[in-house]
């Protein structure tokens, strides 16, 4: 009595899936970097432009921020925590609403705005990074907004050492600010590439029975 014939096993590449809100954020932090680098650039740009600008920029950030936070949770092959996510949305939503807030409750000549809103911004994106270095995308990418925080904090650092009046030299406050611009600059645009890697989603591999794959 012959046995039923088995049909074959074959273990294939899974087809590439790419993430259209990963690819959204990812768009918009690369958009975001190119506002940021034509803004700085020298030129004769009124005072109307660069503020259109600025405005433009600072949005950009915020819909990349919150494109990823819809994201991780439409995408959860990434294994993004909820507390990054959660983050992720609070992160962007500062960035519009909580400068001008901390302007209009400590005033303009207060310093305590320029601190206030660097350390809620520094702690929201340790969460964000904290989420990412556990998630699964695969080395160097899930590190990879680690090394970006940790280069935009030091740059800033050195600006505002050089700013409390330590230094006098304006060519030395004038290089650092620009490095620091720089640094952003580019953070953004990696943060754009660590988000279109994120929205490309595929298993290792698929098991197929008899030419098809088991759906």
């Amino acid at each position: 009595m012959s046995r039923p014939e088995t049909p074959p096993i074959a273990v294939e590449s899974a087809p590439v899936r790419w993430s259209r809100w990963w690819a959204a954020s990812g768009a918009l932090f690369l958009l975001t970097a190119l506002l940021a680098a034509y803004r700085s650039l020298p030129g004769t740009l009124d005072g109307g432009v660069l503020s259109a600008l600025s405005v433009a920029t600072s949005a950009g950030f915020g819909l990349a921020l919150i494109a990823a936070a819809i994201a991780g949770v439409r995408h959860p092959s990434v294994g993004l925590r909820r507390s990054a996510i959660v983050a992720l949305g609070l992160l962007a939503i500062w960035i519009v609403a909580g400068p001008p807030l901390l302007l209009a409750v400590f005033g303009v000549s207060s310093s305590a705005p320029v601190f206030i809103d660097a350390i809620v911004k520094i702690a929201l994106s340790g969460v964000v990074v904290a989420g990412f270095t556990r998630s699964t995308l695969p080395d160097p990418w899930r590190y990879t907004p680690a090394a970006v925080l940790a280069a935009v904090v030091l740059a800033s650092l050195m600006e505002f050492f050089l700013l409390s009046g330590a230094v006098t030299d304006m060519n030395a406050i004038v290089l650092v600010a620009n490095v620091l611009l720089l640094t952003r600059i580019v953070a953004t645009g990696v943060l754009g590439a660590v988000a279109l890697r994120a929205a490309r989603s595929r298993a290792d591999s698929v098991v197929v029975l008899g030419g098809r794959a088991d759906a």
